[in-house]
């Protein structure tokens, strides 16, 4: 029997948070109602990923900060 692969939705939602005096956008991953990963502008090319408390490294986009959560995410899950 074979398994059809099923689309997942991601939502991605831009917030503002301040850290230690200083406003940073963020970007927060969902799949459902279940928040995967968060990643945080530092500046212009400079873009950290989180994966629940896992810092994942800097990356020079959002786009590759998002792909690195969701390949870390369906390693784990």
């Amino acid at each position: 029997m074979s398994k059809k692969n099923k689309d997942i939705e991601v939502r991605i939602e831009e917030t503002n948070r301040t850290i230690k005096g200083t406003n940073y956008v963020i970007n927060q991953l969902s799949i459902g109602k279940k928040l995967v990963g968060e990643v945080m502008t530092l500046g212009a090319k400079e873009h950290e990923a989180f994966l629940g408390n896992e810092d994942l490294g800097s990356y020079k986009s959002v786009d590759l900060a998002i792909e690195a959560i969701l390949l870390q995410h369906n390693l784990h899950d």
